[in-house]
């Protein structure tokens, strides 16, 4: 960050604390237990005291009311993608002359309106009007459910019941809380800083509002949108910072008619109060306080979805408009960071090689010389594997095996014998086990209830007893025997610059190697390969021998999902499978789709689908564009592509696809990759909302 954004920053956090936002926490319970921390007072909205509280009292918060019938679900026929302002009037227009009375609602994150007409208690009863504006040349129609509000009626009396069973009557217009000490509790919800009141509303319901300073809100809002336990990088956090705190001060206002700013959840951004806050969230806000990002002296819609599927894409194929700074932008870098590696010499052919091969190595047990698959495929000798069993032996605590004085294909119970595993067998397992196991292929001389142990366990496969083993088959078996004994996993981690690995749940730390380090590759599937040398690129999984000292392995992960920075997220590539039925019962509940004969997707260049036709068996053209794609077909995002297997009410849809959200915006997975990199947080917020300034708070 450079000194004047530095300064600028000292400068705004004064104001930035002194812009007040209402977050409304519940507008549904008839009823709230709350307590104060240190005790306190209940006061009228307007401070007057009412009600003393002790220290540790719970209090219960009860309206009696009748208030107005519940708002009513109905169904209605959206008309077209959202549209700006004269558009939506000239299509009203048009409706309007086939004899419907349409309206327009506002879209609650863009300067466009949704045309709806019609409406009906259930889904169903929309489809004559479907049909008959199909018949008429009208596009992209789609069954909206929406809320009517009741009537209103008028309410009884808002009491609050002590512990005692007391009962005293509050104002109608509502209370609010002031604690001794700093937080209100209300139960079965959570804690929370600055002002708490309560107060009827027109639905007969309560509601309630917590009301604090802007920098506040985003220590319980940035943790929920953006936590740093899953995004444990700073920059990213604090473009996450400045994106909610963008959206909150743009959005003040948004839903005044029902007595504050913001809801706590995902219709605007999700707030957790006191309960939410982190340690390294509340340092992401406190080095951005005041900024906010502005394109031509306004603050911009700041939105951000979770994984843009490897690109964003232009708001107006989604939300409709073109705010100038809501423009697709790529997660791809054209030259990642990378970290170069250099390891023991790979053995020729393919190297491939086990988990527990690689754990026997790190124990300084086995050579490596025994790794290649030259080695590893020969017919087992004793004489070779009896160094390697010693030094097991030797770790725990075991006397040194002597020789094995039998024939190879008894080497499993002579190693099984000498790291005292027939020990654990009499009374607990039975001849009869080794017959059932082993279907009567019983090496001469062996015990079977000892191998039927080896079997159950999965350390070692029945068909291994039947010829000569090979190196590869034994040090296998091996292996699982002393992990059975001494279980070890290797430490798991994100590569980080400059040599540092983060620890799962831990900050960052040096990556200790010893010199040479035995290098692997882990494929997708588990597969794993022994390499000479790799370039692991920032962010990759690494995996290394859980140990004090340098780890004389490392294992890189090739990340299942690809170079994009938004991998981390675990939904960067999905797979959804849809029977037939499955399919049309979306179709027709979301859009009075009846039959489907074909689903024809329109992509652009980054293969995000723009526009998604159904035809159903009459050939008719279902279209849809944003949102209604995925929310049509039930999809996590609109990356996708689709392959159909089986034929008739048998044919079942199978969709790979990529990405969870809406695609436009800052990509929060996106910024945490970005931030690996070694990406500032204005670097990023300017990458994903093209042409935007960090500007000053205004309050």
């Amino acid at each position: 960050m450079n000194l004047r954004l530095a300064s600028l920053l000292c400068l705004l956090a004064p104001l930035a604390a002194q812009v007040p936002v209402r977050i409304g926490l519940d507008t549904q319970a008839v009823e709230w237990q709350v307590s104060l921390e240190g005790g306190g007072e209940v006061r009228s909205r307007k401070g007057r005291p009412l009600l003393k509280v002790a220290a540790g009292e719970k209090l219960r918060i009860w309206w009696d009311g009748r208030g107005e019938s519940d708002p009513t679900e109905e169904y209605r026929v959206q008309v077209g993608p959202p549209l700006p302002l004269a558009q939506a009037d000239a299509l009203m227009g048009k409706l309007r002359e086939t004899g419907e009375q349409p309206d327009r609602v506002r879209v609650a994150d863009g300067d466009t309106w949704r045309v709806l007409s019609g409406r009906f208690e259930k889904a169903g009863e929309a489809e004559p009007l479907l049909a008959k504006l199909q018949a008429l040349g009208f596009e992209e129609l789609w069954v909206a459910s929406e809320l009517r509000r009741g009537k209103p009626r008028r309410g009884r009396a808002l009491y609050a019941v002590t512990e005692r069973y007391e009962r005293h009557a509050l104002p109608n217009d509502g209370v609010a809380f002031q604690p001794l000490g700093e937080l209100t509790t209300l139960v079965g919800k959570g804690r929370y800083r600055g002002r708490v009141e309560i107060f009827p509303n027109p639905q007969g319901r309560l509601t309630v509002v917590n009301t604090l300073d802007l920098e506040t809100y985003l220590r319980g809002v940035v943790p929920r949108e953006m936590g740093a336990h899953e995004y444990p990088a700073l920059e990213a956090l604090k473009a996450q910072a400045v994106a909610a705190r963008t959206y909150a001060f743009a959005n003040r206002g948004k839903r005044a008619a029902e007595g504050f700013d913001l809801l706590d959840t995902v219709a605007d951004q999700v707030y957790g109060g006191r309960d939410g806050e982190q340690p390294m969230t509340d340092r992401a806000i406190q080095e951005t306080a005041g900024l906010i990002a502005t394109f031509q002296g306004r603050p911009i819609q700041a939105l951000f979805m979770a994984s843009a599927g490897g690109a964003t894409v232009d708001n107006r194929f989604v939300f409709g408009g073109d705010q100038g700074y809501l423009k697709g932008v790529s997660s791809y870098l054209p030259q990642p960071r990378t970290i170069p590696f250099t390891g023991l010499p790979a053995p020729a052919g393919n190297g491939s090689v086990s988990w527990e091969l690689l754990k026997l190595f790190a124990s300084g047990a086995l050579p490596q010389t025994l790794l290649g698959p030259e080695a590893l495929d020969r017919p087992a000798r004793a004489s070779v594997l009896r160094p390697v069993l010693a030094r097991l032996a030797e770790r725990l605590g075991r006397p040194t095996p002597a020789a094995p004085g039998v024939e190879s294909g008894t080497l499993f119970g002579w190693m099984a014998r000498s790291l005292g595993l027939d020990g654990l067998v009499q009374g607990q397992e039975r001849p009869q086990d080794g017959i059932y196991f082993l279907g009567g292929a019983l090496p001469p001389g062996e015990d079977p209830a000892l191998m039927a142990f080896l079997v159950r366990r999965g350390i070692a496969p029945p068909a291994s007893f039947a010829s000569p083993p090979t190196f590869r088959q034994v040090l296998q078996s091996l292996a699982r025997m002393w992990l059975e004994l001494e279980p070890i996993e290797f430490s798991e981690g994100t590569l980080l610059a400059e040599g540092q690995v983060r620890p799962r749940g831990k900050g960052p730390e040096p990556l200790l190697l010893a010199e040479p380090v035995l290098l692997a590759e882990e494929a997708p599937g588990g597969h794993l390969r022994l390499v000479s040398r790799c370039a692991a690129q920032v962010g990759d999984k690494v995996k290394w021998w859980a140990t004090k000292g340098p780890s004389p392995v490392l294992i890189r992960r090739l990340d299942p999902d690809g170079a994009s920075m938004d991998r981390y997220n675990p939904t960067s590539h999905w797979r959804v499978e849809l029977k037939e039925q499955d399919l049309l019962d979306r179709l027709r509940n979301r859009a009075g789709i009846h039959s489907v004969r074909s689903l024809d997707l329109e992509h652009n260049a980054e293969g995000r689908v723009l526009k998604l036709t159904v035809r159903d068996d009459a050939n008719h053209a279902h279209v849809f564009t944003g949102m209604r794609i995925r929310g049509v077909l039930g999809l996590k995002d609109n990356v996708f592509r689709t392959i159909t297997v089986g034929r008739g009410a048998e044919r079942r849809w199978i969709f790979y696809g990529r990405g969870w959200g809406h695609g436009v915006g800052m990509d929060q997975t996106g910024a945490y990759g970005f931030a690996l990199e070694g990406w500032t947080f204005d670097r990023i917020l300017k990458h994903y909302y093209t042409g935007i300034e960090l500007s000053s708070i205004a309050p």
